[in-house]
């Protein structure tokens, strides 16, 4: 079935690679774009990556600079601080009631992937992506279980820029064991049932995490 039947255009395709890279720290703030790289690397013409470009231009995600071209938008202090912030607020709130609806099956398979991660390390290995990944699906469990549909809509739409900060602090950090263990006590207290305990847990973990990222004069 071709792009065009199914509604899927070559510059929707482009805008989603480019947007994936973005959140998954392939392209950094600060990287120059180049449509002719990025066109044959995605077996595509200028065209529809010119349009993704445009297009991530008007959501903030890119920059122009004349003499300069496009470029990653370098990350906002305030707007991580912002981010943050408002994760810090609902996801605590989420927990209250989300602490209620995750299954012990669900404790036990993340419990299960975070020790394994633990295991891995002692043993030399480090995977920055299966860390980045396992923590993204810990954490937006936590807010699709939760009972307030709003709490799940704000988070929702702020998701890719979530998303893109997340990855920094992960990139930051020195000790994926230490983050590994704060969620094994995240999901100790899961287990427990304990609302009022896992929202401190929770606001007391996002801000050791908002913590990491270094702000932009390099304190």
């Amino acid at each position: 079935m071709s792009r065009k039947s199914t509604g899927y255009s070559l510059s929707e395709e482009a805008y989603n690679k480019i947007k994936n890279a973005l959140c998954q720290g392939e392209l950094k703030p600060g990287t120059v774009l180049s449509e002719n790289s990025l066109a044959k690397e995605y077996s595509m013409s200028r065209t529809p990556v010119r349009e993704a470009i445009h297009r991530l231009v008007q959501e903030g995600w890119l920059e122009v600079q004349s003499g300069v071209g496009t470029y990653v938008k370098q990350l906002s202090p305030k707007d991580i601080a912002d981010l943050f912030e408002v994760r810090r607020l609902l996801e605590s709130q989420a927990a209250r009631t989300a602490v209620f609806e995750i299954t012990n099956e669900e404790i036990d398979d993340f419990e299960r992937r975070f020790k394994a991660l633990c295991e891995n390390m002692l043993d030399g290995e480090s995977d920055e992506q299966r860390f980045f990944d396992l923590d993204w699906a810990f954490h937006s469990l936590i807010i699709s279980r939760c009972h307030n549909r709003y709490i799940r809509s704000i988070m929702e739409t702020n998701n890719q820029n979530l998303r893109t900060y997340q990855r920094l602090s992960v990139d930051t950090l020195n000790n994926i064991r230490e983050s590994t263990e704060r969620h094994l006590l995240l999901l100790d207290l899961i287990r427990k049932r304990d609302p009022d305990a896992l929202s401190e847990a929770i606001i007391e973990h996002i801000e050791w995490a908002a913590g990491l990222i270094p702000s932009s004069d390099g304190n």
